[in-house]
C-alpha cells in the first residue's frame, strides 16, 4: 500500500511540476501572436474519433533537445474521420454515357453527358460530391475541350456534363474520377485541421558553427505540444513588419536569431497526408481512373463551312486589359491545332520576332512561384536561341531570384524572383526570401512596367484563411502601385493542374484556391490569366510544369492583352 501512495504521490508531483515548467518565450515579441486561421478546438459534432500513432521518422526526428511529438497530442480533434459511409464511390464500376448520343454531330451542336457514381458494390450512390475531370479530345486535329461550365452535381450520385463542339472531326469523351467524395471529405478535414503540413528547416550559423532547427507560419505547429525536459520552447520571430507575414523558427541554444542563413522544406519530406488519415480513409486515395462508358464515346462533328468556330453569337473583341476580371463565362476557351482559343478575346499567336516588337523598352517582372519562372525562362531561352546576342543571367539561386535578362537590340530587361514564406524549394538563401507585397511596393512604376504574378502553388500546405490573408496583402501593394501610376499592367496567373496521383498537393486543393484567387481579384485592375481548362483539358495530361506547347498558349494569351494590335 505505501508503494501505492508513493506512485500516486510521484505522479501527481511530476503533473505539478510539468503544468509549472510548461510556457513559452519569443524573442523580439513577447506577446502571443495571432492565428491567421480558425484554429480548431475539437472535434465536428458527430464525428467518430480513431486515432493515430505519429509517423516513425517524425518520433526521432530531434534538433538540439527538441523532439517533434505525436502529431495526435498536436491536433488531436484531426485524427478522426466521419465514419458515415460504408463503401465509397469507384471509378471501376462508375460509368458516363452521353444522353443525346448520334454517330454524328453538326458543328455548334450540344452533347449531353451523365455520370452516375456508383460504389464497388455497383450501388448507384445517394450523395453528391465526387470530383470529376471531364474533357473531349480530337488527337488528329490537336483539338480538345473542357466543359461548357462546370459539371453539375445533383446530389444522388449522378451528375451532368454538357460540351459544345467547336471544330469539325473525330471527338471522344473522357471522364477521369480524379477524387471520391469520401477522399474530398478527408481532405477538406486534413487541410482545415492540418493550417501547417509541410515541415521546414532553418540552418543557423555563428562561430564557424551550424545546426537546424524547425520552422513555420505558426508556432502552434509545435509550442503547445513539443516535449523537451524544460517544457520551454523558444522561439525566433521573423514576422515581417511591413505585411504581417508570419514566420517563427525554433531558437537552437547558443545560437542568435540573426544567425538564421538558410531555408529548406525539410530532408525527409512533408507530413504526408496518408500519416494524418485513418487506414480506412486511405484506401480512398488511388491513381485517378478513367470511368468507362456506357455505350460509345466517340462521334463525328461535320461541317458545311469552316473547320472550327467559338460557337458565340458575337464576334470576339480585341483584348484589353483588365476585361475579363469583370465576371465568368460557361469556359474560358478549347485547342484547336495546338493553339488555344479563348472566349474572352481575341487571341493573337506570336512568333519570336513579334514578342521582341512587344515586349521593346520595357522592363518585365515576373514574380512568384516556379510556373511563372517557367515564362521568364521559357522566353530567355527562345530569345538567346536567336542571333540578337542577348544576355541570360542566372543568379547562383536562380530558383529564388533575382534572375535578369535583358537585351540591348530591344531594350529589354525581364527580371524573376519567387515569393516569400512559405516555399518549399530546398536550401536557398534566406536574403533571397521578399514578400509580394514588399516587392510590388519597391518596384518603381515608370511607363514600360509590365508585373506578371503567380502566388498559389506553395500554398496547397496552408488553409484558405491563411491564403487570402496573402492574397489581401498583395491586393493592397497591387493598389499603392497604381496609385503612383495607375498605367502599370499587372496580369495574375491562377494555378495549373498539377500531376494527377499527387495527394499532398491535390488538384481539388489548387482548384479551391483558385476560388479564392478569382473571388479576392474579382474587379480589380488587373487581368486575369486563367490556365486552369488549359492544362486540365490539354492531351499532354496533368504535370506542376506544363509543357511547352502549353506555355506557349498562357504566353500568347497574356500579351495578347499587352500589345492586342500587333498582328
Amino acid at each position: 500500500m505505501k508503494h501505492i501512495r508513493y506512485v500516486l504521490f510521484l505522479l501527481l508531483a511530476i503533473g505539478v511540476l510539468i503544468l509549472y515548467y510548461t510556457n513559452v518565450t519569443v524573442e523580439r515579441n513577447k506577446s502571443p501572436q495571432r492565428l491567421l486561421w480558425n484554429h480548431h478546438k475539437g472535434p465536428p459534432p458527430s464525428v467518430e474519433i480513431h486515432h493515430l500513432p505519429a509517423p516513425e521518422w517524425l518520433k526521432s526526428y530531434t534538433s538540439t533537445s527538441l523532439t517533434i511529438p505525436s502529431l495526435r497530442k498536436a491536433y488531436p480533434s484531426a485524427f478522426g474521420y466521419q465514419d458515415i459511409w460504408t463503401l465509397p464511390t469507384k471509378a471501376t464500376t462508375s460509368s458516363f454515357k452521353i444522353t443525346n448520343y448520334r454517330s454524328q454531330f453538326s458543328l455548334c451542336d450540344t452533347i449531353t453527358v451523365e455520370i452516375v457514381a456508383r460504389d464497388v458494390s455497383n450501388r448507384i450512390k445517394s450523395t453528391g460530391g465526387d470530383y470529376f475531370f471531364a474533357n473531349i479530345y480530337d488527337f488528329d486535329s490537336r483539338a480538345s475541350s473542357p466543359p461548357d461550365g462546370d459539371i453539375v452535381d445533383h446530389q444522388n450520385g449522378t451528375y451532368t456534363v454538357k460540351f459544345t463542339l467547336r471544330w469539325a472531326g473525330t471527338v471522344k469523351v473522357t471522364v477521369f474520377l480524379v477524387h471520391p467524395s469520401e477522399a474530398v471529405n478527408s481532405l477538406r478535414r486534413v487541410r482545415d485541421y492540418f493550417p501547417a503540413r509541410q515541415i521546414f528547416i532553418g540552418k543557423f550559423k555563428s562561430n564557424n558553427q551550424t545546426t537546424k532547427t524547425f520552422c513555420h507560419v505558426t508556432t502552434h505547429m509545435y509550442v503547445e505540444y513539443f516535449e523537451n525536459t524544460s517544457g520551454i520552447v523558444e522561439f525566433c520571430n521573423f514576422t515581417d513588419s511591413k505585411t504581417g507575414s508570419p514566420w517563427f523558427c525554433i531558437k537552437p541554444a547558443g545560437f542568435p536569431c540573426s544567425s538564421y542563413e538558410q531555408h529548406s522544406q525539410t530532408e525527409k519530406g512533408a507530413i504526408p497526408i496518408l500519416h494524418l488519415m485513418h487506414p480506412r480513409e486511405r484506401r480512398l486515395f488511388e491513381r485517378p481512373v478513367r470511368l468507362h462508358s456506357v455505350g460509345s464515346n466517340v462521334f463525328r462533328i461535320t461541317s458545311k463551312g469552316p473547320t472550327r468556330s467559338t460557337c458565340l453569337p458575337h464576334k470576339l473583341p480585341r483584348c484589353i486589359m483588365g476585361s475579363n476580371n469583370k465576371g465568368s463565362i460557361p469556359a474560358s476557351g478549347y485547342y484547336y491545332k495546338e493553339s488555344w482559343e479563348s472566349f474572352n478575346c481575341k487571341l493573337s499567336h506570336f512568333a519570336i520576332r513579334d514578342i521582341k516588337l512587344c515586349l521593346q523598352n520595357r522592363v518585365v517582372y515576373f514574380l512568384g512561384d516556379s510556373t511563372i519562372r517557367q515564362w521568364f525562362t521559357y522566353l530567355a531561352e527562345s530569345f538567346d536561341n536567336t542571333k540578337f546576342g542577348n544576355r541570360y543571367v542566372y543568379n547562383a539561386n536562380y530558383r529564388m531570384g533575382d534572375d535578369i535578362w535583358r537585351s540591348k537590340d530591344n531594350n529589354i530587361t525581364m527580371n524573376y524572383h519567387h515569393h516569400g514564406f512559405p516555399n518549399m524549394i530546398k536550401w536557398v538563401n534566406t536574403t533571397d526570401m521578399h514578400y509580394m507585397a514588399n516587392m510590388i511596393d519597391e518596384l518603381p512604376a515608370h511607363t514600360g512596367t509590365i508585373i506578371f504574378i503567380s502566388i498559389a502553388a506553395h500554398f496547397t500546405i496552408t488553409n484558405l484563411d491563411f491564403y487570402r490573408t496573402r492574397l489581401l496583402s498583395v491586393k493592397q501593394a497591387i493598389k499603392r502601385l497604381q496609385t503612383r501610376n495607375a498605367d502599370v499592367p499587372v496580369f495574375i496567373k491562377t494555378a495549373n493542374t498539377r500531376d494527377m496521383d499527387l495527394i499532398d498537393e491535390s488538384n481539388w486543393f489548387l482548384d479551391q484556391i483558385n476560388g479564392v484567387l478569382r473571388e479576392e481579384m474579382a474587379g480589380m485592375n488587373v487581368t486575369l490569366i486563367d490556365v486552369w481548362d488549359m492544362t486540365t483539358c490539354h492531351w499532354t495530361m496533368f504535370h506542376v510544369h506544363p509543357s511547352e506547347e502549353i506555355l506557349k498558349n498562357e504566353i500568347d494569351m497574356a500579351l495578347s492583352y499587352v500589345c492586342p494590335s500587333i498582328l
